[in-house]
């Protein structure tokens, strides 16, 4: 990326531009932004939506598959996504009749580390709507036909994730990636495994185990809130008990350099690759740092491997930050052999140039303006909010992340990449009878 001195001066200028007005929205998300608690101490955050009628509430639960034994963590994911089917006071035509009248539904869903429950709505719906999600989270049933039809969908999105070569390299990588007791790892073909024998007791009983103070906090993103909607979530919620069970520890995926690579045999015309290491975490200092670099990366991926080569349909690289944080890079192509070379050579390039103050303050902007466009829906913003809570036990510090992406040096970036791309594992699936498994090599050298 050559820039003009014209160029050059004017990157700078929008970038102090930038880093003055992202100065002023923090100040005004802060001052919209305010943390109470319910009566047993679950923490409700709340985030005023001057303007907007409409109300977003997320109930997020610090529990997820990581949570559960190897042989159980379907259990997590199954549970949560039948709990809106049916509940004490609603039933399934109920709470078909209420959402269908009002417009609104209920969602609930597993996580690896965080589930959450959510209704969003207009204001003047906000009473049933929150009625409901109380009832979902309170008092779900489980009735044994909502539950065969609820892992028919679970087993049904399984195999979807399997058939696909697009979503099974994933799993493919994930079996040399992770040990086979990792928290993290759970393959669709486990995940199906898991499914089939649960049982409604399972459920109700898993359940139970969710209903615990101490994993739990609100995320509430709308207009004022009023005193009858605290009145009400703490009938709702505030009676339920602490548990103050013990973090699950989790261990960085080790690397075994005899078994980094994975293949899976399919007869299709395109190679789908996925490459997967170690990253810096969320709670991580380099956390920052790294979102940037795999910015940085993914582009100069796109420019090498699609732009100048057109070597592949799509390439990128990103990076997810849980308590341990995973980095990646996906490609699909009919020419893998040259798109692995290509990859290894940008990889190699980029950790031992790095990049110029002036590549990283345009790269920057572009990730800055990301951080705004992600929190322009209420769900994108309680969820932002909900990543914070879960991992700093404090919301607000989502408002820092300018300040912290400001604050990311050349070297930062260098040294980074550096300690992050290293000990690749690959997992690949394509044709068997075109595929030589030497052409992984480029990326075993890094």
């Amino acid at each position: 990326m050559n820039l003009s001195k014209y160029s050059l001066i004017t990157c700078c200028f929008l970038f102090n531009t930038m880093a003055s007005s992202a100065n002023t929205e923090t100040a005004a998300d802060r001052r919209l932004t305010s943390v109470s608690t319910l009566k047993n101490g679950i923490p409700l955050i709340i985030r005023e939506t001057p303007g907007s009628d409409i109300v977003h509430i997320e109930l997020s639960y610090t529990t997820g598959t990581s949570s559960l034994s190897p042989d159980r963590r379907a259990l997590n994911l199954l549970a949560f996504e039948t709990m809106p089917y049916a509940t004490k006071k609603y039933s399934k035509e109920k709470v078909f009749a209420l959402t269908e009248k009002y417009s609104f539904g209920v969602e609930c869903k597993g996580g690896v580390e965080v589930s959450h429950c959510q209704v969003e709505t207009v204001k003047d719906f906000l009473p049933q709507a929150l009625d409901l999600l109380l009832s979902v989270v309170t008092e779900p049933i489980f009735n044994a036909e909502d539950v065969d039809l609820s892992k028919k969908q679970r087993v049904a999105d399984f195999q979807q994730e399997a058939q696909n070569p697009e979503t099974q390299v994933n799993a493919v990588v994930n079996t040399v990636f992770y040990d086979a007791s990792h928290p993290y790892r759970l393959l669709p073909e486990d995940g199906i495994k898991q499914t089939l024998p649960l049982t409604v007791e399972d459920l109700r009983g898993y359940h139970r185990t969710t209903l615990d103070a101490s994993t739990m906090y609100l995320i509430y993103a709308g207009p004022k809130i009023d005193k009858t909607t605290i009145t009400k979530l703490n009938e709702g919620l505030g009676k339920i008990g602490k548990t103050n069970r013990t973090p699950k520890p989790i261990p960085p995926p080790a690397f075994d350099p005899k078994n980094s690579f994975a293949f899976e045999h399919r007869a299709i015309p395109t190679a789908y690759i996925r490459m997967k290491f170690n990253a810096p975490s969320a709670t991580s200092p380099d956390a920052a740092a790294a979102e940037v670099m795999f910015q940085i990366l993914s582009e100069k991926l796109h420019e090498e491997v699609r732009t100048k080569r057109s070597l592949s349909y799509a390439i990128h690289a990103g990076t997810i930050q849980y308590k341990e944080g995973i980095g990646m890079i996906a490609a699909s192509t009919s020419k893998p052999r040259e798109t692995i070379e290509t990859i290894a050579a940008v990889v190699r390039d980029f950790r031992d140039k790095g990049v110029s103050q002036e590549n990283l303050n345009e790269y920057r902007n572009i990730f800055t303006t990301g951080y705004y466009l992600t929190m322009e829906t209420h769900d994108q913003l309680a969820n932002a909010l909900s990543s914070s809570q879960a991992y700093f036990g404090d919301a607000t510090r989502l408002y820092d992340l300018p300040a912290r992406l400001n604050a990311v040096t050349p070297a930062d970036i260098q040294r980074v990449a550096k300690e992050t791309l290293k000990n690749i594992r690959v997992g690949v699936v394509y044709d068997k009878d075109k595929f030589k498994n030497e052409w992984v090599q480029p990326i075993k050298a890094l």
